[in-house]
């Protein structure tokens, strides 16, 4: 099991990076995805899906996958978990600015301008495994999570070739990246000094290109690894792992096998990978001239702690997160995956909008001040 924790804990290192790297751990990025004011991170996410997509039906296609090990894990229908657990999540993603994986990395990058707001949304992710123990069964005997759940995909219902599915999919995402790019605003955090060489792109903030692009790849390696990457199952592993080495069997958990040990040492990873990305980069030109001082906030921190928790509740009973039910879900064609992410993208971006401009109890051009000065 060690080679499994070795090759998982890499694999989240190298995602962590990537997510520090294209600004998806700033408040502001993500709210402004989530409002439509900034984009960067939407680009981002629609490469992913895109170049993941392509490996897989290009694989497909080639007839290889299955000799590469890159035939995707596809997401069981859970029937309305999906659209419970999507509506959990996207209140706690449009309170918080948060998923799961840029949660931790969030913590690992130092980011944020509220003291112990970070490491209470982190606690507030075990605390949302913990109710989701106590109410999974309950779900499930209503008949709210289906019993009966089985691996419904689009190319199936269409009785069409996943590779020619899949690489419609990739076609479609690059192009709506591109077209998003080109007609919507992406804020621009200036760095501290000028890029010239490669090392200074490497430290720099990464575009949504290269990211994507990256992040596409780390999710077909992680197929290749016979992992998948989602961090919601990813924590709930490591929170099942934990309780284990302590004498505290988690029925949820029932075993601690090789993937078990490699999806919690992939939530483990993101932290150092976020830590080093924040360590080596290049700091933003305000940081520097005016860098903001963290304040104490409790009610930040109560509000982190209880919308993470909601947050990972939601994304258990749902089946996945943005990283496990959208960028690595949607290139498998999951009809679950997308029934799951299009409801807490329309329950977030709701939510979101409702607090920037009916209840005024969110400024995007403060938050996107504040995030040029400390990485919020």
């Amino acid at each position: 099991m060690v080679g499994s924790f070795l090759a998982g804990a890499l694999t989240g290192a190298a995602f962590g990076w990537v997510l520090y790297k294209v600004g998806a751990t700033r408040y502001s990025r993500v709210m402004g995805m989530l409002t439509l004011k900034d984009t960067k991170v939407m680009k981002f996410a629609f490469t992913t899906i895109g170049v993941a997509s392509l490996a897989y039906g290009l694989a497909a296609a080639a007839g290889v996958a299955e000799a590469w090990g890159l035939v995707p894990r596809v997401m069981p229908f859970l029937g309305y978990g999906h659209l419970l657990g999507g509506a959990l999540f996207g209140i706690g993603m449009g309170v918080s600015g948060l998923c799961p994986g840029t949660c931790v990395a969030k913590f690992g990058g130092r980011g944020g301008g509220k003291k112990y707001a970070t490491p209470a949304a982190v606690l507030g992710l075990v605390a949302g495994v913990l109710v989701y123990q106590l109410v999974k069964d309950r779900l499930m005997s209503s008949g709210i999570i289906a019993e009966n759940q089985l691996p419904l995909t689009l190319h199936g219902v269409l009785g069409l070739p996943y590779a020619a599915v899949a690489l419609v999919l990739a076609a479609v995402m690059i192009a709506v990246a591109i077209a998003v790019d080109r007609f919507t605003h992406e804020a621009v955090y200036e760095p501290a000094r000028e890029k010239k060489t490669p090392v200074d792109w490497l430290r720099g903030e990464w575009s949504w290109t290269a990211s994507g692009t990256a992040a596409g790849l780390l999710i077909v390696a992680s197929t290749a690894q016979g992992g998948y990457l989602g961090f919601s199952g990813a924590i709930l592993a490591a929170v099942g792992s934990g309780t284990h080495l302590l004498g505290l069997d988690l029925p949820i958990v029932p075993r601690i096998d090789a993937d078990i040990v490699w999806r919690a040492a992939l939530i483990l990873g993101v932290f150092p990978g976020a830590w080093l990305a924040h360590l080596v980069a290049i700091p933003s030109k305000a940081a520097v001239e005016a860098p903001a001082e963290k304040v104490l906030d409790w009610t930040a921190i109560g509000t982190s702690f209880g919308a993470a928790a909601t947050m990972c509740v939601g994304a258990l009973i749902g089946g996945g997160c943005t990283t496990g039910a959208f960028l690595s879900a949607w290139p498998t064609l999951s009809i679950g995956s997308f029934a799951m992410a299009l409801t807490f993208f329309a329950v977030s971006m709701a939510t979101s909008s409702a607090r920037a401009f009916v209840l005024h109890t969110y400024d995007i051009s403060a938050a996107q001040a504040l995030g040029d000065r400390a990485y919020d």
